[in-house]
Parts: structure tokens; C-alpha cells; sequence
């Protein structure tokens, strides 16, 4: 070996030794980055978890804080209802609808907004007077244009539009409303649309003789709460007017049976005809005592042709009830039914009548005597 050879071998022995060196460097240097990536991920979580936990604890102290709350104001609105208090009662409903909405359950949800249209009912039975039946007017027909105003406007047009009983124009701005936002304040949307199809119902047929439009109103606003008992009343009455008015020329019984009781409660419910329960329950009076006295029905037909003299005076119904009566009093017998003479049996060439000895007549006679 020569010199340079000798001279190679240490620095090629430094060299290795420095690799070997470096290699342990970079692995321990990895171990730590490892360790420390370790050491954050753990702390994140940890603070993650934390933060969680502490929203949690937020969360539930904020609910353990608004249960009373809402309790005490349900429990006011419900006695400033039985009071007669409905403004205040309604101002209650709505602080919890606007403020504590996030922090009701389903169920207390419910609660408000069955409470909000009970409210709104009252109020308004309070301050809309009974309508009175009218002529029908011929109204063009009306066609909705869009409505591009925010929800917010809406809701306060719609609010000033049931406060003024204009229940048309209420409705279309909130279907409006329904369209560009349907989950702006629902509860109360929803009673609103109840309280403007349960007096529009109303309006139509009490006011327009629109019964069966009116019906359907009535329908539509059962779905957002249960009628009151003057809307279900009412709709229990057209019903048996429309039931009744389809018997008209066809079986006045059924027409007198009907409208005999409508029209102590509802004398002037009208549908398109204009013809008044009370006016329905007259003429079919006439023309099934009309036929009571056709059939001898004496003194039933001089009670129904009473019943329609009573409301009004026709002088063909009386002079009709007079004849009713003669013949009820003097008991006379209903037509086909008057009595003939006996007739005898004459005898035949095979037959010898004897002096005491009886005829049996042949079948299909008649016996005499």
C-alpha cells in the first residue's frame, strides 16, 4: 500500500462516521416533530372538546333560565284570556313567538300557537259585528300581482289589513308572505290566516249568500286550529240549507223537514237565489200542505198551511186552509175511501135458496149484508 493510500484511509473513516452521525440527528429530529404534531393534536381536540362543553353549559343554563319565564307568561296569557284581557294577552304570546322561540319545545310551541288564534278569534268577535245579509254584487274578476316587498312589510301590511276586518286583501298578502318566506314567524302567520279564512268564511255567507265558498274557507282555516262554536254552528246550519234546497220540486217533506229548523236561527241564511231559509221553509210549507190536502190529509194540511200563513199572508194558502179545515172538522173521508151500500149476492141457477138456509158464496164473490 502505498503512501496515498494511507493517507485516504482516515478520511474516508471520518467521513462514515460523520454520516453515521447525521443519520441519528435526523432520526431524533423526526421523534420530535412526531412528538410535537402529537402534543397539538391533543391540545386541539382538548380545546375543542372544552369549547363544546362549554356552549353545552351555556345552552342549558340559558334554557334552565327561559322555562319560568315562558311558564309565567303562558300562565298570564291564559288568565288575561279568561279575564277578557285579549290585547295583553296577545302582547304576552307575542314576547314569547319573538324572544323565546329557540328555547320552546314542541310541545309549548303547540300550546302558543293554539292560544294565539283563540286570541285572535276573540279579539275579533269582539270588535266585528254579526253581518247582515245583501244583495250579491257582480265583482270583476281579481287577479293577484306579484308582491316583491320584504317580509317584514308584509307581515306588518297583513297585520294592519285584519285590524281594518279587510279579510280579501289580508289573505293574499299573506300567502305573499307564505311565498317568500315560509318559515317567518309561522305560529303567528299561521293564526292570522286562520282568523282571516274563519271571518272571511263567515263573511261569504252571512253577507254574500256564497254558501258553499264559505264553506270552504271555513275548511281551510280548521287546518291551522278547531273551529269556534259560532263557525261550527254556522256551518252546520248551510250544510242542512244546501242539503234541504236540493230537495226543492222534488220532495217537499224533506224541503219543510230542513228548513223548519233553520229558520228559527238563521232566518235570512240565503244561498244565490235569494231565497231566505224563512222564505224556503213558507212555500214548501204550502206545497206539501198542498199535497197532504190532495191526499185527505185534512188536518195535518190545515197545520202546515197555519205554519205558512203565519210568516206571511197568501190568500190562496188561506182559502187552501180553510178547505183543510171544513173537511178535518166535518171527518171527512181521504178520496177512494168513501163508503158504499152493502151489495147482495144474486143468486145462481145452481143455487135453491131455502127459507132459513145460508149462502156460502163461491170464491172470488162477495158476501151480501
Amino acid at each position: 500500500m502505498d503512501e496515498t493510500e494511507k493517507m485516504m484511509q482516515p478520511e474516508q473513516a471520518d467521513k462514515k462516521t460523520d454520516k453515521i452521525k447525521k443519520k441519528f440527528i435526523e432520526r431524533r429530529s423526526a421523534w420530535y416533530v412526531i412528538t410535537a404534531v402529537l402534543v397539538l393534536i391533543v391540545l386541539g381536540i382538548g380545546t375543542v372538546a372544552g369549547a363544546a362543553r362549554g356552549i353545552k353549559d351555556r345552552i342549558s343554563v340559558a334554557e334552565n333560565q327561559a322555562a319560568p319565564k315562558i311558564q309565567l307568561q303562558l300562565d298570564g296569557a291564559r288568565q288575561d284570556l279568561e279575564e277578557g284581557r285579549y290585547e295583553i294577552a296577545l302582547t304576552r304570546l307575542d314576547w314569547i313567538l319573538e324572544d323565546m322561540t329557540e328555547f320552546l319545545t314542541e310541545e309549548e310551541l303547540a300550546e302558543v300557537g293554539d292560544l294565539y288564534s283563540q286570541t285572535l278569534v276573540l279579539i275579533s268577535s269582539r270588535k266585528t259585528p254579526t253581518p247582515q245579509p245583501s244583495p250579491t254584487l257582480i265583482e270583476p274578476e281579481y287577479t293577484p300581482t306579484p308582491d316583491l316587498r320584504g317580509v317584514q312589510e308584509l307581515f306588518e301590511t297583513a297585520q294592519n289589513l285584519v285590524g281594518s276586518k279587510n279579510w280579501e286583501e289580508a289573505f293574499q298578502t299573506l300567502l305573499a308572505l307564505r311565498e317568500n318566506d315560509l318559515s317567518f314567524r309561522a305560529v303567528q302567520v299561521d293564526g292570522m290566516l286562520y282568523i282571516v279564512l274563519r271571518n272571511r268564511g263567515l263573511q261569504k255567507i252571512l253577507s254574500d249568500g256564497s254558501l258553499e265558498p264559505g264553506l270552504y274557507d271555513l275548511s281551510l282555516a280548521e287546518r291551522f286550529a278547531p273551529l269556534d262554536s259560532r263557525a261550527e254552528g254556522l256551518r252546520t246550519w248551510t250544510r242542512m240549507y244546501l242539503t234541504g234546497a236540493s230537495y226543492w220540486d222534488v220532495d217537499w217533506y224533506q224541503v219543510v223537514l230542513h228548513f223548519e229548523q233553520i229558520y228559527p236561527h238563521l232566518p235570512n241564511l240565503r244561498d244565490g237565489t235569494f231565497m231566505t231559509a224563512t222564505e224556503r221553509f213558507r212555500v214548501g210549507s204550502i206545497e206539501y200542505a198542498t199535497q197532504l190536502l190532495t191526499a185527505g190529509e185534512y188536518c195535518l194540511s190545515q197545520e202546515y198551511f197555519e205554519k205558512a200563513l203565519s210568516i206571511s199572508e197568501d190568500p190562496d194558502a188561506r182559502l187552501l186552509s180553510q178547505e183543510a179545515a171544513e173537511a178535518c172538522l166535518s171527518g171527512a173521508q181521504p178520496p177512494g175511501q168513501e163508503q158504499t151500500e152493502p151489495t147482495s149476492v144474486e143468486p145462481t141457477e145452481e143455487q135453491t135458496v131455502e127459507p132459513g138456509e145460508e149462502i156460502t158464496p163461491e170464491p172470488g164473490e162477495t158476501p151480501g149484508g
